[in-house]
């Protein structure tokens, strides 16, 4: 074998052994992560639940009468601790009538990050434990409770009122017939009313609210 040749054979031994190195890692690291898609059939008299524990919600008007979720499921920083079983992860969902209610019964050491694509409905009640709260929909019913995090929503349509509660933290509202934004000494709240019918009400432990009504 001639020096070049000799060269040429390390060379390819040296990218077959990074590549059969590479295949995986990469295999590994998408099994940290995956992505759950469902779609569910709503109108304007549905009331729409959703809990999750860890990780971010955010919504995008739609038309029409379809529910679209995009989850994207991956280990929390806290799997460090604790082994997380993403196989095990599942979205159930529990429809009665005009009633939807969405949950997913494995979350230990998972963060959940919700994309929700949401036509009219006439309620939604939203559960969060930590993260963000995000996008726009349609003014509805609402009642939202996050433990700690941020949330920044737009509404669009005519509401009745909206009140808003903070812990520890800051609340500003913009829009609306009239709006009052009040600091208190930790804590924080704030209140609009419209000509509409939606009735919203957001609570959070510790973080901020920021609603702007359209």
């Amino acid at each position: 074998m001639t020096r070049q040749q000799s060269v040429w054979f390390s060379a390819l031994f040296l990218i077959a052994s990074v590549t059969a190195l590479s295949l995986p890692l990469a295999s590994v690291a998408n099994a940290h992560e995956r992505t759950i898609e469902a779609s569910y059939s709503v109108s304007e008299a549905t009331e729409l639940s959703i809990e999750s524990g860890v990780g971010t919600v955010t919504f995008e008007r739609a038309k029409g009468s379809t529910l679209e979720i995009e989850l994207h499921v991956e280990e929390s920083d806290a799997s460090f601790f604790g082994e997380a079983n993403l196989d095990a992860v599942e979205l159930v969902a529990e429809q009665n009538g005009d009633r939807l209610d969405l949950r997913v019964p494995e979350q230990e050491n998972i963060k959940l990050d919700w994309t929700i694509r949401l036509p009219q409905v006439a309620a939604v009640e939203l559960d969060l434990g930590v993260g963000e709260i995000t996008g726009s929909l349609d003014a509805a019913d609402m009642n939202v409770d996050l433990g700690v995090g941020e949330i920044d929503l737009v509404i669009v349509g005519a509401i009745a009122d909206v009140k808003t509660d903070v812990g520890i933290g800051e609340v500003k509202i913009i829009g609306g017939d009239s709006t009052s934004n009040e600091r208190h000494f930790i804590s924080a709240s704030g209140k609009a009313r419209g000509q509409g019918d939606a009735r919203v009400n957001i609570d959070v432990g510790i973080g901020e609210i920021r609603i702007e009504i359209q």
